[in-house]
């Protein structure tokens, strides 16, 4: 069952896609790794996806369930 109350999942979407990219900005501009909060499966996907074509930075994920988070590095 997938419940989505008043457009959630689209707000949330756009957070973690502007997160992502203010996030690799700074590593671009840095030349330093940056670790996001801890998120979901779901909500790290959404990240992945959103950096995976943006020049100068690559994603990996650490941690451990409940607490796996994005890290965002230079390439």
């Amino acid at each position: 069952v997938l419940v989505d109350v008043a457009g959630y999942r689209e707000r949330r979407r756009a957070t973690l896609e502007s997160l992502a990219l203010r996030a690799a900005e700074r590593v671009v501009a840095t030349g330093r790794r940056e670790e996001l909060e801890s998120m979901t499966a779901v909500e790290r996907k959404v990240v992945h996806e959103r950096l995976k074509d943006v020049a100068g930075v690559a994603t990996t994920s650490e941690g451990t369930e409940p607490n796996r988070y994005v890290v965002v590095v230079p390439e």
